[in-house]
C-alpha cells in the first residue's frame, strides 16, 4: 500500500503528507471499485500497483472536472477481466 501510496502522489505531483489519510482512502475505494469488476489484484504486482495508481489519479481528478474514464484505464480493465475468465475457464477440476 506505501508504494501505491506514493506512485499516486508522484502522478498528482504533491510531494507533502498532509492529505494521506484522503489518498489511502482513495486507493483503498478504488482497490474496491477494481475488485467489484471482478478483478483479483496483487499489490506486489507493478501492473496491478499502476492500475490502483491510474484509477485512483483518476477518481481523484474526477472530483474537479467532469471526465470519463480515461481509454487506457477502460482497456486495461477490460483486459485484466478477461484473464480472469480465461484463467477461471483454464483451471482443470480434481477428481
Amino acid at each position: 500500500m506505501e508504494t501505491v501510496l506514493i506512485l499516486l502522489k508522484i502522478d498528482l505531483g504533491i510531494t507533502h503528507n498532509l492529505r494521506d489519510a484522503f489518498f489511502i482512502k482513495l486507493i483503498q475505494g478504488s482497490l474496491g471499485e477494481i475488485q467489484k469488476r471482478g478483478i483479483k489484484l496483487d499489490l506486489n504486482n507493478a501492473a496491478d500497483q499502476m492500475l490502483v495508481v491510474d484509477y485512483a489519479a483518476w477518481t481523484y481528478r474526477k472530483r474537479q472536472e467532469d471526465a470519463p474514464l480515461a481509454s487506457n484505464i477502460q482497456h486495461r480493465l477490460r483486459n485484466r477481466i478477461i484473464e480472469e475468465r480465461v484463467a477461471k475457464q483454464n483451471v482443470i477440476p480434481e477428481v
